[in-house]
């Protein structure tokens, strides 16, 4: 499997369940979560793949915009909310940092 797959795998087996944990559990809502998560996780590693620098500081702005993508298509499904954001947030932060500690 390549990277950029188990990347992405990586991602919706984190964050799907634990968005399912704070109430977004329908068919319907784990489907929006699902598809996001693939959505934003396939751009920005591209994004690095096709020339994007690969350093601390576009991480961190790639990661900001993936947060920014996901909460919008949430709102937009869900109901936006303070709540609804900061789990975004945390779900990604979740997510990344798992990450960092796998030699992906």
């Amino acid at each position: 499997m390549s990277r950029i797959a188990l990347a992405c795998l990586l991602t919706v087996l984190i964050e799907t369940p634990f968005l399912a944990l704070w109430g977004w559990r329908g068919r319907r809502e784990l489907a929006v979560i699902v598809c996001a998560n693939v959505l934003t996780n396939l751009l920005l590693n591209l994004s690095f793949l096709l020339g994007l620098p690969y350093r601390p500081g576009w991480i961190a702005a790639g990661e900001l915009l993936v947060v920014a993508a996901e909460y919008a298509i949430y709102a937009r499904a869900f109901g936006g909310s303070r709540r609804l954001l900061l789990l975004t947030l945390l779900a990604n932060c979740l997510s990344f940092g798992f990450g960092l500690l796998l030699p992906l």
